[in-house]
């Protein structure tokens, strides 16, 4: 009886270590999907936004450069032109535009309701709200929100993603605010909410979910919602968005994780090529040139990395044409913009790099603390920390940075700047700063001040 007894109890043991131990393989318990050449991935129409639009994160282009040179520099934070409303709920995701609507998701943890709002970009009144979820959404760490994720708009549907109890859903809702579809693609577990974005290629609306066990990457049909692609990820919890770009003359899905940087096939999630780095969390975007990806961390160590993206298989070894230590951001997407590379430390130093060398042009100090990414409006970046103080930054880097009146309640959804406006996401309001008889920006010689 004794024997039997602890054999029992062995057994108990080893079926327990066995169960972890297949925890541990990527993407358990998320079986993958191949269905790319299905008959019902049938090919859609590009969205073809207008220059005047913002409508996915990082905008048109994935690089988060704004096409205009009509922008607001100045401004009070109790009285600018343009206009502030209350919204019905917090969250810090970044909201896109399309033509005169807006669109966000907001979280109301009174009545515990996700919902997806609708304004006009004119006037910021309310046009539509449309319930995504209503549950119980968990209590999660400082600073998250179950309102996270920036919304993606094609022009005839805008696209969100959500955590409700353990599952991540993609829902598609009309301009209109009817929900088309709504679709699950997958577990999804995280104290930190779900803070990564869709990304539209082709017929495809791409999905990340990076996590400690079960991570994936899948690819859902636009118009029907059906799973197009779904692959096993290494687990490791990070919160990037992925970007899809022609890099190297080749469509590429790039994204940074936990240990590494993977460039996919974006019609077939088939890995194109790898990269071993040593991050251990990624919460930002990769930036990107014509032949290489940057992609930077703070965890375990501060570093930015280089990789020529024309490579086949692991390229470790053969591929990474320079590393730059002691500098990074971790939530703080980097920019690729006319040449140079900048990179945004969640702490406020703002850093030009020389893409080719990886050499510092410059380096400078900015007040406060750092959550929203860097967005170029040229010939400036523009860069807003958490208490909500804005700084114009030339990107030639000669002049003493200009900071305008803080906007209350503080920052940490990056801005959208879209024609003359710029738009903020505050926890609880959006605002929406107008430029004011704009004149050209001049500069005396051999003196820091700026005129507007």
């Amino acid at each position: 009886m004794l024997v039997k007894w602890v054999n029992w109890r062995t057994g108990l043991v080893i079926g327990a270590i066995a169960i972890w131990a297949m925890t541990q393989i990527p993407g358990f318990g998320t079986p993958e999907v191949h269905n790319s050449n299905a008959p019902f991935n049938f090919v859609l129409v590009d969205p073809r936004p207008s220059v005047d639009d913002w409508p996915w994160w990082q905008g048109t282009d994935h690089r988060n450069v704004a096409n205009t040179k009509n922008f607001p520099t100045q401004w009070s934070s109790s009285d600018h032109e343009g206009w502030h409303v209350q919204l019905p709920g917090n969250g810090n995701a970044s909201p896109c535009l399309w033509g005169n609507q807006l669109f966000l998701p907001v979280l109301d943890t009174d009545h515990q309701r996700l919902t997806l709002i609708c304004l006009q970009r004119d006037t910021g009144r309310f046009v539509w709200q449309t319930m995504l979820h209503q549950g119980s959404f968990s209590r999660l760490t400082d600073k998250a929100s179950n309102a996270l994720s920036s919304p993606a708009c094609d022009g005839q549907n805008v696209f969100t993603v959500s955590n409700d109890q353990g599952k991540l859903w993609v829902t598609a809702v009309e301009m209109t605010g009817r929900v088309a579809w709504q679709r699950e693609v997958g577990p999804y577990h995280s104290n930190e909410g779900y803070q990564s974005s869709p990304v539209l290629f082709k017929s495809l609306v791409i999905v990340n979910a990076d996590q400690s066990n079960g991570s994936f990457l899948a690819a859902v049909h636009r118009q029907t919602g059906e799973i197009i692609w779904r692959i096993k990820r290494p687990n490791g919890t990070s919160f990037g968005t992925p970007i899809v770009a022609t890099i190297s003359e080749r469509p590429q899905l790039v994204i940074g994780g936990a240990g590494g940087v993977t460039s996919y096939d974006p019609t077939n999630g088939k890995v194109i090529w790898k990269c071993v780095t040593s991050a251990a969390r990624v919460a930002n975007t990769i930036a990107f040139d014509q032949e290489h990806v940057f992609v930077t961390c703070m965890r375990p160590n501060p570093e930015v990395v280089c990789i020529a993206a024309n490579g086949h298989g692991d390229v470790t070894k053969s591929h990474i044409f320079w590393r730059l230590p002691k500098i990074g951001s971790n939530r703080t997407s980097p920019i690729f913009y006319d040449g140079f590379l900048y990179v945004l430390g969640d702490e406020g130093r703002l850093s030009c790099i020389q893409p080719a060398t990886g050499k510092i042009e410059w380096s400078r100090q900015l007040e406060g603390s750092f959550i929203a990414s860097p967005v170029i409006a040229s010939p400036f970046l523009v860069c807003a920390n958490e208490t909500g103080s804005t700084f114009f930054v030339r990107t030639a880097g000669t002049s003493t940075p200009v900071i305008t009146n803080a906007i209350p309640d503080g920052i940490v959804a990056t801005p959208i700047i879209a024609g003359d406006s710029i738009f903020f996401r505050t926890n609880g309001q959006l605002h929406r700063v107008v430029a004011l008889n704009p004149q050209p920006v001049v500069e005396r010689p051999k003196d820091s001040k700026r005129r507007y």
